[in-house]
């Protein structure tokens, strides 16, 4: 196991955990997939292969604390019709280097730029949820060439986004619970401010994930806020980096992007109002069109990929 990587996990038992969540989600795999390493100025990032080794390009990028695995609900989906690259983010649990890219630069875009070059791709289409979906757009907007069309699924970066205060205190803050009480606490209902579920679940993939980072995986260093010499977040660096996960870019930057994208967001959205959010969207950004799922929140994707996967299929396949 290396250092600096095992660095980023409070415990080895703690990454233990997280490697056996991975390798059991990959082994519930149903359809044909390839393991591959690439070099990138932030080293090795690993990631999952899928469907015709020439089909057109389509890189999925997870969010913060995410990994390759939990796009298993697209990616058999898309590589009906793509080349799928599912990617482990540097620094993030997974298979990756543990070396995140900056937050406060540009880092995504330096990382993605090496991951199209070292895949020898000109030219792909890119989806991207949540802080992944930010990423996307800022390298749309810097490498307007190197991209087809984006797909933006409740991202962070257009529009000023809530902090979700009640479930950091629950969830993050408290040292009671362990691991499996996190999980059993991660049902819709915890990303959904009307409580309005009708019983319907979390996706439990999903919530063993974010429990497992929760407990045993040091989100600071993730972040790239954490201070080797004093032993702890720094502090202003971390308000500095809350605020460009939680604000809007730069009315001047949102202009520049002239990449075709689509917009998704799940109607109960713990961190925005997503009729708002979609309506100021197709309103002011012309090459961009939002749409909202009904019945969902934070996770569309995953409580209904039944209905995102079609409308991002279908927004790909127009012309």
């Amino acid at each position: 196991m290396d250092l600096d990587k095992m660095s980023f996990y409070k415990s080895e038992k703690g990454y233990q955990s997280i490697t056996r969540w991975y390798d059991s989600l990959l082994e519930k795999f149903d359809f044909d997939f390839q393991h591959n390493y690439i070099e990138t100025r932030f080293g090795q990032t690993h990631l999952l292969a899928s469907g015709p080794e020439d089909g057109e390009p389509l890189i999925l990028v997870q969010a913060i604390a995410g990994s390759a695995p939990l796009w298993y609900h697209q990616i058999p989906a898309f590589a009906k019709h793509y080349r799928v690259y599912a990617l482990d983010t540097p620094g993030q649990p997974g298979r990756s280097a543990p070396n995140p890219p900056s937050l406060l630069e540009d880092g995504y875009s330096d990382w993605l730029l090496d991951v199209l070059d070292r895949l020898k791709v000109k030219q792909a289409n890119m989806i991207g949820i949540s802080s992944g979906g930010w990423w996307v757009m800022k390298f749309a907007i810097r490498e307007p060439e190197r991209v087809k069309k984006i797909v933006m699924i409740s991202p962070t970066g257009l529009t000023r986004a809530r902090f979700p205060i009640d479930i950091v205190l629950k969830n993050v803050v408290s040292k009671k619970k362990d691991e499996q009480a996190l999980e059993d606490d991660l049902t819709t209902r915890s990303f959904m401010p009307t409580g309005d579920t009708d019983g319907r679940e979390f996706d439990r993939q999903l919530a063993r994930a974010m429990a497992l980072a929760t407990r045993h995986y040091r989100l600071e260093k993730s972040l790239g806020i954490y201070n080797e010499k004093k032993g702890r977040p720094d502090t202003l660096k971390g308000l500095k980096v809350l605020g460009k996960l939680f604000l809007p870019e730069r009315k001047a930057t949102l202009k520049k992007l002239k990449t075709p994208g689509l917009v998704v967001f799940g109607e109960h959205e713990m961190l925005f109002n997503s009729h708002k959010a979609a309506a100021r969207i197709n309103q002011t950004m012309p090459t961009l069109r939002a749409t909202v799922i009904p019945d969902t929140g934070h996770s569309a994707m995953y409580d209904q990929p039944e209905l995102v996967n079609p409308i991002i299929l279908e927004f790909l396949q127009s012309r």
